[in-house]
């Protein structure tokens, strides 16, 4: 199974592919363990940012949580120390990428993994230069086309970007992020027709998203076809009634149709809710380069992805070793406290994931 499919570092889901039975026992684990406690859950979000500077290449040692001696690890354990600098987390997690990258040199995952590292550590050469190595071997990869697309486009070389989303579109529809973005760029530069045949693509993965649509909306609106436009945005305020994109949009779709009231009112929410999601956008801006507790949480991430990766190659003691290491970094992680209670149970040591949920409830739940 490809772990691409299943999630990506940009979409790292991981529940679609464990057993139903797996999903009710973690269930009914955490609700064992916080009977009672009546916390709420807190969510920790990491963020992937590009800043200036270069990041030395990955060290070559072993993931950081490797047991010594041949012993398991214990999930029981006391966490191990987290990094406290900047390039003490840089080097321990380039450092799994590279390792994960040497265990597994044909999967594409992996690249994506030490790209986003690389990416988040403010390197975007490096990133790019990973994905450029891997196109020479592989030159119809459409997850290279993809990422290359996506860096051009943060370079600001829309033209550059376009011809590899073009290519990833067209060989692979489905992949996660690749219509939306080939779409955002076709109607930045003002090619409304191209876009609307993009962006028209009914795909399951993005059938219902709300920024296909309201971006659907804008290349109508540019190639003339208000009615088409408002029948876009107004699909998206169905998905996401107080999307203030949406409801700018269909009062311009309507001001085009000449339906005055409607336009008025539509603008007005618009701006009632204008200020409402500058602030959201606030909240939620691109950490620091340096920001630690944000790279906390995303390094996470990363290792719940690597225990992915290496489960999805039925490596499962590498798997564990992984997802350990992320409930270090959160101990409430989502991915990586499912992941670890699969692993667990099937090896009768139902104790042991006790443990790690009982580690997740001290955290205040999964995140």
């Amino acid at each position: 199974m490809s772990v691409w499919s299943s999630g990506t570092v940009d979409d790292p889901g991981i529940g679609s592919w464990l057993p139903i039975g797996t999903i009710f026992f973690v269930v009914g684990l955490l609700l064992a363990a916080t009977a009672g406690c009546g916390k709420p859950s807190r969510d920790m979000a990491g963020s992937e940012s590009s800043a200036i500077g270069p990041a030395p290449a990955a060290v070559g040692v072993a993931p950081a949580d490797e047991p010594r001696g041949g012993e398991r690890s214990s999930p029981a354990r006391t966490a191990r120390p987290l990094p406290e600098s900047f390039a003490a987390l840089r080097d321990e997690t380039l450092a799994l990428a590279a390792d994960l990258r040497r265990r597994h040199a044909d999967a594409p995952e992996t690249i994506d993994l030490e790209a986003a590292m690389h990416d988040r550590f403010g390197h975007l050469a490096a990133a790019t230069a990973l994905w450029e190595s891997w196109l020479a071997t592989h030159p119809d990869s459409p997850e290279a086309h993809f990422r290359l697309g996506k860096y051009a486009k943060e370079r600001g070389d829309d033209s550059a970007a376009i011809d590899h989303l073009e290519i990833s579109f067209s060989t692979k529809p489905e992949l996660p992020g690749a219509q939306v973005l080939l779409g955002e760029l076709l109607t930045g530069v003002g090619r409304a027709g191209d876009a609307v045949a993009v962006l028209s693509r009914e795909l399951p993965a993005t059938a219902g998203n709300p920024n296909r649509l309201i971006l659907l909306g804008h290349a109508h609106l540019q190639s003339g076809d208000f009615a088409a436009a408002k029948a876009s945005f107004e699909r998206a305020l169905a998905i996401a009634p107080s999307s203030p994109h949406a409801l700018f949009g269909l009062g311009t779709a309507c001001a085009r149709l000449g339906d005055a009231e409607g336009a008025r009112r539509h603008l007005a929410e618009f701006a009632a809710r204008k200020e409402e999601a500058l602030a959201k956008d606030r909240a939620n801006a691109a950490a620091r380069l340096d920001d630690m507790p944000a790279l906390r949480a995303t390094a996470a991430g990363w290792y719940a992805i690597a225990g992915r990766i290496d489960a999805a190659r039925g490596d499962m003691t590498s798997a564990e070793r992984a997802w350990l290491r992320a409930v270090d970094f959160s101990p409430a992680h989502r991915d990586a406290v499912t992941g670890l209670v699969d692993i667990l149970r099937r090896q009768g040591r139902d104790e042991d994931a006790r443990a790690i949920v009982e580690r997740a409830r001290g955290a205040g739940g999964a995140d």
